[in-house]
């Protein structure tokens, strides 16, 4: 199957955040400087250079140090910063960090020499020496404590090094003693490239009750000082790894100027540009409809991904299609657009609606209220394994719910988990892979409602159910081909193109656009950059290529 077809190169944007964006709230707490109690200056980038006559490079032993560059916070203060594209999890982000929060410490030269040749021993001046709690939340209101166990403390290590990556860790597992006897060049080669601050992971995040909770994304970092002071220079997103993109979408403008589009009865989606929400009516009795987004990739059992979102339902009942008086499910998950738009695709046979993981919620009609991470291959057969795939658990009326859907490759394995104010209700439900499951190939984001259609005589059910949507971010693998570049040299044409492990590449050319040749043999992708070559180039005139990528199943 070809999935990408590129001429002389193709660029893919990718949603990242870089820097905070707003201060949401700010209490200086007690033993703060009166000059640094401006939460601006935690916003954008961290410094790189102190503007001042005695200022000059930002490094390791020469840390920001005015008022405009650091805003400081005391015991019993707290800081709370809005990013407006979300932090999010992604297990490829070095040393599993997510996150980087920027200080004012810096390194004790302990040689004597300030004129460039400083030696330190570890030790650190204008760190804290207090506590200090971060927290994480998407929508401003619920947040999630990073466990204390885990996250190190703010404006400690690791000093900032205004020549380096700003979007990359330092390696948390090194110590103020890994730096005992090393200059600066040897504090940069344990940095690897990054500019210090300490990482932070939104999969430490925590419950009220400490129990661990899934957060894909977070657009709000709150960091309270419990002892001590902290100076906060700035927040960062780690850079993804391999291009790892990530849609939010909270609805405050229009989605359909970023995508978002509508397949089939158009009066089931409703953007409400009052509320900053979506509006869903999920109506079995209508066609197949789908409030979708296209991910411009293809995600295959083999690729991590996930959507959370919130979602607050406000009636829903069953048995309202004549003659059906069973039950009937609303759904969202991942699809393939182009199975899903068919006419023959009928999701209530529970045989012919290929390429599906979603989250299907089956009120109660006897058999109890369920709750399923469904999974459907390219051939129309469901994953079943028993009634471990499925909760017991019915979702309540009016009542606001974090819902995360998550499909993990190493453990092949869709998890659906439910939060209410930040507190998992309900148990959380893994339905593994059988070993007779073949493959699905996706490619949209959608809220589904389905046709309640085609059912067989075996309790025909039916739906009618309305809710609002909120806070939807998706997570998802890069397109299996970027950065492509081609050039001529020495009669061999090159293309260099960034792949992704698990697929399959060729090389073909043209000189009409109606007959293509393959020129290079299958190479299997290697998740770095890759060439593919036609050593034949030199004899055409003129020759055209495009890159063909294939899901390794």
């Amino acid at each position: 199957m070809v999935v990408l077809a590129v001429g002389s190169k193709l660029v893919v944007a990718g949603a990242f955040a870089q820097f905070a964006d707003g201060v949401v709230t700010y209490t200086p707490g007690t033993g703060v400087s009166a000059s640094y109690t401006n939460p601006v200056s935690a916003l954008g980038q961290p410094s790189r250079v102190t503007p001042d006559p005695f200022g000059g490079p930002v490094d390791p032993f020469d840390p920001a140090w005015q008022g405009g560059q650091l805003v400081s916070v005391g015991t019993g203060g707290s800081l709370t910063l809005r990013l407006d594209t979300p932090l999010h999890h992604d297990r490829t982000h070095p040393f599993g960090c997510d996150f980087i929060v920027f200080g004012s410490a810096g390194f004790i030269i302990t040689n004597g020499d300030y004129s460039g040749g400083g030696i330190t021993d570890g030790s650190m001046f204008s760190n804290n020496t207090g506590q200090t709690r971060v927290s994480v939340s998407a929508d401003g209101t619920n947040f999630f404590v990073l466990n204390p166990a885990l996250a190190p403390t703010v404006s400690t290590l690791f000093p900032t090094d205004g020549a380096g990556d700003f979007f990359r860790p330092v390696n948390p597992g090194l110590t103020s003693s890994s730096f005992a006897g090393l200059g600066l060049p040897g504090i940069r080669a344990l940095y690897g490239g990054s500019a210090g601050g300490a990482g932070y992971s939104l999969a430490w995040a925590q419950d009220t009750n400490g129990l661990p909770v899934t957060v894909t994304g977070a657009r709000f970092v709150r960091i309270d000082v419990l002892t001590g002071k902290a100076e906060i220079d700035g927040v960062t997103a780690v850079a993804p790894v391999g291009g790892g993109r990530v849609w939010w979408e909270n609805f405050a403008t229009d989605p359909s100027s970023r995508g978002w589009n509508i397949f089939g009865d158009t009066n089931l989606f409703h953007w409400n540009a009052t509320n900053e929400n979506l509006e869903v009516t999920w109506d079995s009795a209508r066609p197949n409809s789908y409030f979708q987004l296209p991910l411009g990739t293809l995600l295959t059992r083999r690729d991590d991904f996930s959507v959370a979102l919130d979602l607050e339902l406000k009636d829903i009942a069953i048995g309202t299609t004549p003659g059906k008086p069973g039950t009937f499910q609303i759904a969202f998950g991942f699809m393939n657009q182009a199975s899903a738009r068919q006419t023959n695709f009928v999701r209530g046979t529970g045989s012919d609606s290929p390429n599906l993981v979603e989250f299907d919620f089956f009120p109660d009609s006897g058999f109890g209220p369920t709750v399923w991470p469904a999974v459907c291959d390219t051939n129309g057969n469901f994953n079943y394994n028993g009634s471990s795939d499925f909760s017991i658990f019915d979702l309540p009326v009016g009542v606001p719910m974090r819902f995360v859907l998550s499909y993990t490759a190493g453990n092949q394995s869709a998890t659906v988990s439910i939060s209410t104010n930040g507190v998992l209700v309900g148990p959380v439900t893994t339905a593994p892979l059988t070993t007779n499951f073949t493959q699905f190939i996706l490619d949209t984001f959608a809220i589904a409602s389905y046709s309640d259609a085609g059912q067989s005589p075996f309790l025909p059910g039916s739906i009618l159910a309305h809710g609002v949507v909120d806070n939807v971010v998706v997570s998802a693998q890069p397109p299996p081909v970027r950065n492509f570049n081609g050039n001529l040299a020495g009669g061999v044409w090159r293309g260099t193109f960034l792949s992704r492990t698990n697929w399959n590449y060729g090389l073909e050319a043209t000189t009409d656009f109606a007959t293509w040749t393959n020129v290079s043999p299958p190479t299997p992708g290697s998740g770095q950059t890759t060439s593919l070559n036609d050593p034949n180039a030199g004899s055409f005139g003129k020759r055209f290529y495009r890159v063909t990528a294939a899901p390794n199943f």
